[in-house]
């Protein structure tokens, strides 16, 4: 009985090891490998005694964190999480210095897979599933007034990867959208949205702009934040798709949050109902989108306040120009 972990025996999550057992309230969890660990403590693989099921156990070594991370859970338990495509809470528990959160296990997230990836540009076919998941994803969640405040590529799940299902984890930092106070510190730099930075009100459309920003670094190939210079080229496969989808992101990425489109309405866009366009390219023929003669040049640029976004069509010559003010 030495290697469980009991309410009653003081520890900390660093003295844990692989075959270690944790017991819950529905169970007793064997640590089978670590996953992961950050600031708030580890991830890890665990088994259910008697039970085939595989869990991934979020333990907290800060209770204050742990005991907030569950009650935005429990904010969002009146909604489906699979029909949303939200992670599963399974249950929370408790033993002096730690607090144990048990979900459901998925396989990997947007970051890794980028990463596994090389970095290398991402068929459409997985961007359109990912977006229409992560749109009734958020949703859901405008629907009972919650705000997940922390979407960001390695908050993004492959819940299986062969069917295309994702689904949206850590909601260690949701509250509800009455409680988002002016100059509230919420969001990755890389992800923030203009109201955020420059401490306008704020609600929950600060989670599709984030959304915005890592659907185009899944489709970029996260080039954008990654390049050393503020000048990025991106060359795609000209397309009825692809530019319907680049028309999405300039509805999402509108910098007056009055004007950013909701999740609903993105639901409702050409790119996700696939009306009035052409089937999207499967897996195989997106292999060899970059050998086809049309093609579109996208030049991204900021100076100061400014954004600035030029279009070439490489056939045609055709070119179009845009630019932003995040003061306009």
């Amino acid at each position: 009985m030495d290697k469980y972990i009991k309410g009653n025996k003081k520890t900390e999550a660093l003295e844990l090891m692989v075959g270690h057992y944790l017991v819950g309230n529905q169970g007793i969890y064997k640590v089978q490998e670590f996953l992961g660990e950050g600031g708030f403590g580890k991830v890890a693989r665990c088994t259910k005694l008697g039970s085939p099921e595989i869990y991934a156990i979020k333990i907290i070594t800060n209770v204050q964190e742990g005991k907030e991370e569950f009650e935005s859970m429990k904010l969002i338990q009146v909604l489906d999480p699979d029909e949303n495509h939200l992670m599963k809470m399974y249950e929370c528990f408790s033993f002096q210095n730690v607090i144990c959160l048990v979900y459901e296990i998925l396989e990997e997230s947007l970051e890794d897979f980028l990463i596994k990836n090389e970095c290398k540009a991402t068929p459409l076919t997985y961007v359109r599933a990912l977006a229409q998941q992560m749109f009734q994803a958020l949703k859901a969640l405008k629907s009972i007034g919650v705000v997940h405040c922390d979407i960001k590529l390695d908050n993004i799940m492959f819940a299986d990867k062969k069917s295309l299902k994702f689904k949206l984890i850590d909601f260690g930092l949701a509250v509800e959208s009455k409680e988002l106070p002016i100059g509230t510190d919420i969001q990755v730099t890389r992800f923030r949205a203009p109201e955020v930075i420059l401490g306008l009100p704020l609600d929950e459309s600060v989670d599709m702009w984030a959304l915005g920003m890592v659907l185009a670094c899944v489709y970029f190939a996260d080039v954008l934040n990654r390049a050393k210079n503020k000048d990025t080229f991106f060359t795609r496969d000209n397309g009825d798709w692809r530019l319907s989808f680049i028309d999405l992101l300039k509805c999402i990425l509108q910098v007056n949050p009055q004007r950013r489109i909701t999740p609903s309405q993105a639901l409702e866009h050409d790119f996700i109902t696939m009306n009035s366009l052409m089937p999207v390219p499967s897996p195989d023929k997106c292999r060899g989108l970059c050998e086809r003669e049309t093609q579109l040049n996208i030049l991204i640029t900021s100076r100061d306040e400014l954004i600035s976004i030029y279009c070439t069509d490489q056939k045609f010559g055709h070119t179009s120009f845009k630019e932003f003010s995040l003061f306009s």
